[in-house]
């Protein structure tokens, strides 16, 4: 027996997510002592998605992982035709080389690793000990890393499976696929398929995964079947590795994170995805959370716990349910992704991105960013969090999946394309601090623009006359609804003074759209999303006291912007590149979303898919649209006179209209900013 070790934190479980914490606990300057078995599990590939390599390089451990990098994923639902989805930036990994280049990493930081069978593991006179081989431990916090328990939790358990494969075309995409429902029975479960591309020629990994029990050999069988139907790169596939399975846990909940004083990470804590399996990006996620909560109160265990569960709270948004709520809504979930499979609505698009994968999206836009002084951040950053927060907590009960949509994997939160930071300095231009009260009434704005975008575009088809739910239309019409009463609602509470005015800005968007879906109305593509931002710069004015001329000023700047913000769009559409609402040129053409054609009829889809000389007028065409629409609006800021709210206009107009740059020089602000 050698000298019991003292440490300041032990960590159980020595895979990805107890070496991660291991190793940010050392760059924190805390011992940490990593302790667990090496497991003989067979060796296959892993995805790493945005959030997993955000965290990963947060580290320095890209390189020490191997990650190979895999910029496309090909996503089928059901029947469907099958989405690309673009900018998923994710890579590939060996298992083997992630966790033995992670302990590497963790070790090299500082830590101590004892590989081995952790025992004798117990609390007592407020430290923690336990024995690997003949050595013993004792330390003041302990982070369990162990992965999902082999039991499950009392629900949402499941199987997840996995083996390698050769004699597979695959190399530069990672497929993923949820196969529709085989019936209506609303207890039928969901089965995720998904390929991965190996580091050697004609090798890849298939997996799967499904809640509730299932058979491993029959599920890897089904995935293969459902890979190979109608893709020829599947037809050759040979097992080239044995079988790995484990256990699906899926019940997380931030309350039962921290269990007597032990902090639970990764599938410990229940964080994978129910339709994918995908836990990686949620281990390297609460691994630095938990790390990073004990480095905040290394002497007292208790805070680092209520500090962890907050963290938790804020980030993983969405998952807050019982496991057997969460049963059914991944259940509804997944009918309404295989129902709208071919559907180019903007919200349609947005979903399947963020229910299949990690990164989420942000309302109206993508990840632009607005570059603001540190001191504009400062002030706009607390408003935006707090409207943030009231909007989660309006609807996560309800539709959890709608407050992921939300906030996940949101970066910089106060410094997105949102409604509500036109609506923050429209307040400002009063010239008073805003007012924390309206803070709810920015949070109704958006999701009254959720709510508006569901209805954007085409319905879809309907569904084939019978008993089967129309969990297109239904999902539509719920989910649409639902935002716009909560809005409504908010509004009611918080800011009964503007009620008629928030109202008619609902019925001015629901005229607008049914004009503008109807071939022969003469509505405007762009008057929809000048709307969306006229309302929110013109009552913002309005509440916080600005003079007639500014208020005016303020509508027409976000009449503009809002004009702008559509030619963007159609920019970025022509080119190929991910828009914002992440809707195809196709897409917009058919769900009368552009103005292209309001001004070049002649253009169809299939005129700029096949002609050149068509894409580069219709090009030529939005770029002028969105410079014309960014000098208007640069024009309108010139009777806002108030520096700050001025200065976060126009950085708001400008991200809008970058995918047209060079943008025109902004107009001098006449109070200096």
């Amino acid at each position: 027996m050698t000298a019991p070790l003292a440490a300041d934190v032990l960590i159980v479980g020595a895979g990805p997510a107890g070496a991660i914490t291991a190793a940010e606990l050392a760059r924190h300057g805390l011992h940490a002592v990593l302790a667990g078995e090496e497991t003989g599990e067979a060796d296959y590939d892993l995805v790493l998605s945005g959030a997993a390599m955000r965290g990963l390089a947060s580290l320095g451990a890209l390189e020490e992982v191997a990650a190979r990098v895999v910029d496309t994923v090909e996503l089928r639902l059901g029947q469907g035709a099958g989405h690309v989805l673009p900018e998923a930036v994710n890579a590939a990994c060996d298992r083997r080389h992630l966790v033995d280049g992670l302990r590497r990493l963790a070790v090299t930081a500082g830590a101590t690793w004892l590989p081995g069978t952790v025992t004798d593991l117990e609390r007592r006179e407020g430290a923690w000990h336990a024995s690997t081989g003949d050595t013993t431990v004792s330390a003041r916090h302990l982070v369990v890393a162990t992965g999902a328990p082999s039991g499950g939790t009392p629900h949402a358990t499941g199987l997840l499976c996995a083996q390698r494969y050769s004699g597979v075309n695959l190399t530069a995409s990672i497929v993923l696929a949820l196969p529709a429902p085989r019936t209506i029975d609303p207890a039928e479960r969901p089965t995720c398929v998904w390929a991965v591309p190996g580091a050697q020629a004609g090798t890849c990994t298939i997996g799967a995964s499904r809640i509730g029990s299932a058979d491993p050999d029959e599920l890897l069988e089904t995935a293969r079947a459902v890979l190979a139907e109608g893709d020829q790169r599947f037809a050759g596939a040979v097992p080239a590795g044995p079988l790995v399975t484990g256990v699906l846990n899926s019940g997380f909940a931030p309350e039962h994170s921290v269990r007597d004083g032990r902090l639970l990470v990764g599938d410990a804590a229940g964080l994978v995805n129910p339709f994918t399996g995908e836990g990686l990006s949620y281990a390297v996620q609460s691994a630095l959370l938990a790390a990073r909560a004990i480095a905040a109160h290394p002497d007292d265990p208790d805070a680092a716990g209520r500090a962890y569960t907050r963290r938790l709270s804020a980030t993983f948004v969405g998952y807050f349910e019982t496991a057997t709520h969460a049963a059914r809504r991944y259940h509804l979930a997944w009918r309404v992704l295989v129902a709208t499979a071919d559907d180019e609505r903007p919200v349609s698009a947005k979903l399947r991105r963020a229910v299949l994968t990690p990164d989420g999206f942000s309302g109206l836009t993508a990840a632009d960013l607005m570059p603001l002084p540190a001191p504009d951040v400062a002030l706009l950053g607390p408003f935006l969090l707090a409207c943030d927060e009231v909007a989660v907590s309006t609807v996560r009960k309800e539709w959890p999946f709608i407050a992921r949509l939300l906030i996940a994997g949101e970066h910089s939160p106060h410094q997105r394309l949102r409604p509500a930071a036109p609506f923050f300095a429209a307040l400002l231009a009063g010239g008073n601090p805003p007012d924390t009260a309206f803070v709810t009434l920015a949070a109704a704005i958006e999701l009254a623009t959720l709510g508006a975008l569901a209805f954007l575009g085409p319905m879809p088809p309907r569904a084939a006359p019978g008993r089967r739910v129309d969990w297109a239309v239904a999902s539509t019409v719920l989910a649409g609804d639902f935002l716009l009463a909560q809005a409504s609602r908010l509004v009611a509470a918080s800011a009964p003074e503007v009620s008629w005015s928030f109202a008619d800005w609902l019925g001015e968007l629901a005229a607008l759209r049914s004009a503008r879906i109807d071939p022969a109305g003469r509505s405007r593509a762009g008057e929809v999303f000048a709307a969306l931002l006229e309302f929110p710069s013109r009552i913002g004015a309005q509440l916080g006291g600005a003079p007639p001329e500014t208020i005016r000023a303020l509508r027409d700047f976000g009449n503009h912007s809002g004009h702008a913000f559509l030619h963007a769009e159609e920019v970025l559409a022509v080119r190929g590149e991910r828009t914002r609402l992440d809707v195809t040129l196709p897409g917009m053409l058919s769900g009368r979303l552009s103005a292209i054609p309001d001004i070049l009829p002649e253009v169809t889809g299939g005129l700029l898919a096949g002609d050149p000389d068509a894409r580069s007028r219709a090009l030529d065409l939005a770029v002028t649209a969105c410079r014309d629409a960014h000098r208007a609006a640069l024009g309108a800021l010139e009777n806002v006179a108030h520096p700050v709210s001025a200065r976060i206009l126009e950085s708001f107009v400008a991200t809008v209209c970058a995918p047209c740059a060079p943008a025109p020089a902004p107009a001098p602000s006449p109070a200096g900013a």
